[in-house]
């Protein structure tokens, strides 16, 4: 992920249907962060991040993707806010979710079971069905958005004692850290004087 000053950092979502939605925009007002402006663009990421071969995406494909995107979008927003997710995203998730997935499959076997090749529209369920598991009541308050002031990113919260309070450790951990200590050596040089 780019940062606003064009450095590269790493950033775990913690979700694959997060990931998805950072596709766009997410939250943002207008199209900065736009990575899906075409069927081929969609091809590219669904291709890049799924262990089987997903099938060319088309106009309509692109359509139903940004849908879903936008909808896990809004209730990762509303998530990380503590607001009620909205019953229209909810719906929209559990459409693609209700459709068939990519199986799961177990390598090494010596024959192919089902299709060798599978359409966007399971791989679009398989990311709903992902959001349906993030967005389960019980993991709500894992959604979080990052704790330093200047960052927007939300994020899963998938450590352990769901203690995480950075997009990144990288990037904003690194920053607040570098701030608390400033802070605490100028505090103990103006106690010196």
């Amino acid at each position: 992920m780019d940062a606003d000053d064009g450095q590269r950092w790493w950033f775990d979502s913690g979700s694959f249907a997060l990931d998805f939605a950072y596709t766009g925009p997410f939250g943002r007002t207008h199209a900065e962060g736009e990575r899906l402006h075409g069927p081929d663009d969609l091809t590219a990421w669904l291709r890049e991040r799924f262990p089987v071969t997903v099938g060319a995406a088309r106009s309509r494909d692109l359509f139903d993707a940004v849908a879903l995107r936008d909808s896990i979008t809004r209730l990762a927003l509303a998530a990380s806010r503590d607001e009620p997710l909205a019953a229209s995203d909810i719906d929209v998730v559990n459409l693609y979710a209700a459709t068939p997935d990519i199986p799961p499959a177990l390598s090494g076997g010596s024959r192919q079971a089902g299709r060798s090749v599978q359409t966007v529209g399971q791989a679009l369920s398989t990311i709903a069905r992902e959001a349906v598991d993030v967005f389960q009541p019980a993991g709500l308050e894992r959604i979080r958005e990052c704790s330093a002031a200047d960052c927007e990113i939300v994020y899963l919260d998938t450590s352990r004692a769901a203690s995480r309070r950075w997009c990144s450790m990288q990037r904003c951990g690194n920053r607040a850290k570098v701030r608390a200590h400033r802070a605490r050596k100028d505090a103990r040089a103006q106690q010196a004087a």
